[in-house]
């Protein structure tokens, strides 16, 4: 198994992302504090509640403009502050040198900047910065619902499609426009049609369903060897998309269209008993099995966690193999989460290659060969201070 030291001599022969420097103002607990950032391996160690998860979710919100946390811009708003701004100073190879920023207002108004002139939409700041992120909360991918499993997806995909990011925006207005018609309907009041309304959906949904069978595909085999490095090969991990249209990848597009209009058309009565569309990709799921058994049924907490690692290390491999470049790695607090063993399995299978944020309680945490020749800092209240 090729060492973490000795993988990272090789690191400087692949494209690389980088975030160089990082501001945050007004963000969660922080104040006013500038963090720089070496090239490869940076470790942010302090207690809990000091602010570690909330730098690495700064530095995922320039990579997607959302928190991984939480679904409410607000709750990243300072206490007693009106407003936050993070800004950072991200490099790649094909790009260049980029500044990107995002400001969030109380009551969740959200601007974004590409080398500080303001963008009209959101999604203009996509693409500029890749990173995967792997945190406690992304146990719940595997162990937790569906939808968090399409949250997944949705976030993942949207990092390298903006035509994904489009589609998805656009699915989700028109949805919620055929859902209100469908209410409208139950009550008596026949306003309006659903044909138009079907024919955005089946447009935009297509978009959804074949970007999201695809991306499942790429990271699948993927996972499954990543898994199996984890566990001794004792157990087979494998990731499936289950559309919701009754609806194979091999058949095409046109196939698809034709599947989604006979969907929605045969659930047409049933939607309007019910109020609400109960066909398309937002009842989409991607089915994670061990030993052919159901994850979210039957695996242990073990490997839940060890299947969640799995499919992010595997993430980190794909945006690399769609984009051509290898994203930033974000591990927070891994160590809470995976045993001694499997942590250093991870650092081997990473190994060492591209910039890595990793955060702890206590750097003991960590395996020495990850420590050695990394940046060092500590986090107290908000403040980062170099070791």
């Amino acid at each position: 198994m090729l060492s973490f030291v000795c993988a990272h001599l090789f690191a400087s022969s692949r494209q690389l992302m980088r975030i160089k420097q990082i501001r945050l103002t007004n963000f969660r607990n922080y104040d006013d504090e500038t963090v720089a950032f070496g090239d490869a391996v940076n470790v942010f160690v302090g207690s809990n509640g000091q602010g570690k998860s909330a730098l690495v979710e700064a530095i995922y919100l320039l990579a997607v403009s959302k928190s991984h946390r939480t679904a409410r811009d607000g709750d990243l708003v300072r206490i007693g502050s009106e407003w936050c701004r993070v800004s950072g100073d991200v490099e790649s190879e094909k790009q260049g040198e980029v500044e990107l920023g995002v400001v969030i207002r109380r009551g969740g108004k959200k601007q974004v900047e590409v080398n500080r002139v303001k963008r009209q939409r959101i999604s203009d700041i996509i693409g500029h910065f890749n990173a995967v992120v792997f945190s406690s909360a992304d146990i719940r991918m595997v162990s937790g619902e569906p939808v968090d499993r399409r949250r997944f997806m949705n976030f993942e995909i949207s990092q390298i499609s903006p035509q994904y990011v489009y589609a998805l925006g656009r699915y989700k207005r028109v949805l919620e426009q055929r859902n209100a018609l469908l209410k409208e309907k139950k009550q008596g009041n026949a306003v309006g049609m659903l044909g138009a309304l079907d024919e955005q959906l089946v447009q935009y949904g297509c978009i959804m369903v074949e970007k999201r069978a695809q991306y499942v595909e790429d990271i699948a085999n993927e996972a499954s060897s990543i898994y199996s490095r984890l566990c001794d090969e004792k157990e087979k991990l494998k990731i499936s998309y289950r559309s919701n249209i009754n609806w194979d990848s091999p058949s095409g597009t046109n196939e698809l269209r034709m599947s989604f209009r006979e969907a929605l058309e045969s659930s047409a009565e049933n939607d309007m008993a019910r109020g609400t569309t109960t066909r398309g990709p937002h009842r989409d799921e991607m089915l994670i099995t061990i030993n052919d058994m159901e994850v979210r049924y039957f695996g242990s907490q073990g490997q839940q966690r060890s299947a969640a690692i799995a499919i992010k290390l595997a993430e980190v491999a794909t945006i690399e193999k769609m984009t051509g470049e290898r994203p930033v790695l974000l591990l927070d607090d891994i160590a809470s989460e995976l045993d001694n063993e499997r942590r250093k399995r991870v650092f081997d299978i990473v190994g060492g290659s591209g910039q890595i944020v990793v955060t702890a309680a206590d750097i003991s945490e960590l395996p020495e060969d990850v420590v050695c020749g990394a940046a060092v800092y500590n986090v107290k209240s908000g403040m980062v201070e170099a070791i």
